[in-house]
């Protein structure tokens, strides 16, 4: 008799899809393995995502079609944030579902598959043996769970619970496996990246953790994702300008610019210390590319508000920048809140900010004319054209460097030389 199969269907952000792979590496320790064909899978597993109303109805479409579409008698797991936020009412919503899988479940996840499957054995996995379900050359490592902050418009902390840090000493440990298995590019994830530490060890300890990271896998890039403003400190900013593999980029949600916007937010920081912050990571590190994600129309925010957004913007130069209309998300303070601002004005703010910023990103383009870099070749996009990204552009959410040529490697490294641009992306040639 074969060994059972499992087809994954990952839904959401990079901190899910870490999710997925330690879930993905628990069946692997009782004997289950991978197939992309859902059909043909004993067990279907589905990992949601709950953030906004959009990702729900996605995350439901998924499961409904898993349902549907498995082999008789395959068993069907739904996990995620969906889960962890709806279980009681989806438990009597959707009885088709042989298994929700909760966070509480995920340390003891083979044991929950092995109720299903009875006879399978365990065995202990090691960091070497761990899942990836990135590409070969980049991985995701999930520094921390959850978040302490208490942001009017999110969600996140009444599902995913407290900031909860993981070990350095674990986290050193995956990071070395991935520089020994060859991948080029290490990303650090988390709801609040320069927390960490402070739940564990009662100081943030991530300046330690980025220089022990890096010397890890001292072959690698290492990227930091999603640092608050407020807690960007003078550490960090030494940790990363003196760490060689350290990419000099951060993704820096700062949210508004406006002092009265940010308070209503529930931000912990203003205007002038944003300001002050981003001053000295660019003072250490002029090299530095910034990303950061802004939200337009606010509960209460003001046409001067969004003026003071717009300037702050156009001030500021920021290399990718992503902004988002707001809407109410269930269970969060801002959802309750007074002074809700017309679907048509928020649309019409959104639309003359993302204006502004795309003229602006294609200034900011010029910066890289000319210049020498080096790439990570991530796919081939057609016969002769790969694309690359540079230390400044992140998988998934950045533009890219395309490079026409006939030697490069996906997953390796390549010299090149920025000849110019395609609409928001740079056009390269191999040196």
């Amino acid at each position: 008799m074969s060994a059972p199969q499992a087809a994954l269907i990952s839904l959401g952000c990079s901190k899910n899809l870490s999710d997925s792979e330690d879930l993905v590496s628990a069946l692997k320790t009782v004997g289950i393995g991978l197939t992309d064909q859902l059909g043909a899978a004993d067990l279907v597993l589905v990992n949601t995502c709950g953030f906004i109303e959009g990702a729900k109805q996605e995350s439901i479409e998924h499961i409904l079609k898993a349902a549907r579409d498995r082999k008789p008698g395959a068993k069907l797991f739904v996990a995620g944030c969906l889960t962890e936020r709806y279980v009681t009412q989806l438990q009597a919503d959707m009885p088709e579902v042989d298994q929700w899988v909760t966070f509480k479940d995920y340390d003891r996840f083979a044991a929950v598959v092995r109720s299903h499957f009875p006879g399978l054995k365990s065995h202990r996995a090691r960091h070497d043996q761990r899942s990836q379900l990135t590409p070969p050359h980049f991985a995701y490592l999930k520094i921390a769970e959850g978040c302490d902050n208490t942001c009017n418009f999110c969600a996140i902390p009444l599902f995913r619970g407290k900031h909860v840090s993981r070990p350095i000493e674990e986290l050193v440990e995956q990071a070395r496996a991935y520089g020994k298995r060859g991948v080029r590019e290490i990303v650090l994830i988390s709801q609040h990246l320069d927390y960490y530490g402070r739940d564990r060890y009662g100081a943030m300890r991530l300046p330690e953790l980025v220089r022990a990271v890096a010397a890890a896998a001292p072959d690698s890039w290492v990227r930091l994702h999603y640092c608050y403003p407020n807690d960007f400190s003078d550490e960090l900013i030494a940790a990363m300008a003196q760490t060689p593999n350290v990419c000099r980029y951060v993704d820096m949600p700062i949210q508004h610019a406006s002092d009265r916007t940010l308070a209503q937010m529930g931000r912990k920081t203003k205007l002038a210390h944003i300001t002050e912050r981003l001053d000295a990571i660019r003072r250490a590190m002029p090299d530095i590319v910034v990303r950061t994600t802004f939200i337009v129309g606010f509960p209460g925010e003001r046409a001067e508000d969004f003026e003071t957004l717009m300037g702050f913007a156009r001030s500021q130069p920021f290399d990718h920048v992503g902004a988002f209309p707001y809407s109410d998300e269930e269970g969060t303070t801002a959802a309750q809140m007074p002074g809700k601002i017309p679907a048509r004005t928020i649309a019409a703010r959104h639309k003359a900010f993302a204006k502004q910023q795309q003229r602006l990103h294609i200034e900011r383009l010029a910066r890289w004319q000319g210049r020498e870099l080096t790439v990570l070749v991530d796919a081939q996009r057609d016969f002769g054209v790969f694309a690359c990204r540079h230390y400044g552009q992140a998988h998934g959410v950045d533009n890219v460097t395309l490079v026409e040529s006939d030697r490069l490697e996906v997953g390796q490294w390549a010299r090149v030389r920025v000849t110019g641009t395609s609409g928001v992306d740079l056009v390269a040639e191999a040196i």
